[in-house]
């Protein structure tokens, strides 16, 4: 099988992260649909901390040949928190100040690593 044809096949997936300050200098990344939370001292960082815990949770779960390792999301408050915010977000006026600096929405795109596909789709 080629590689240009795997590439095509490659699997994309968007996954919504909940970032929220959990002490002064402590920013929590919750991933919504795999309930794995990096930490930082900025958001950035933290988010930086999530997609490496996501591509190493990926690995494992692919080298054990075990999807349901992937299978675990947030509780429901975290849905909910995103809900809300996302909510806001999309209601957001410029002249109003009412943005909140303790949370922050985001999202990361999977595979991590473009170039290096793992998560292709084989066909039988």
């Amino acid at each position: 099988m080629s590689e240009e044809f795997l590439k095509e096949k490659a699997l994309m997936l968007t996954l919504r992260v909940l970032g929220y300050k959990q002490t002064d200098s402590q920013w929590a990344a919750h991933c919504l649909e795999t309930d794995l939370v990096g930490y930082g001292k900025t958001f950035d960082k933290a988010l930086a901390h999530l997609e490496e815990l996501t591509q190493m949770q990926i690995s494992f779960a692919l080298y054990k040949d075990q999807p349901s390792l992937l299978d675990c999301s947030a509780p429901p408050e975290i849905f909910e928190t995103f809900g809300i915010l996302q909510r806001q977000a999309l209601h957001y006026y410029p002249k109003k100040k009412t943005i909140d600096r303790k949370r922050k929405l985001a999202s990361i795109q999977l595979p991590l690593q473009p170039d290096k596909a793992d998560f292709s789709i084989v066909p039988a």
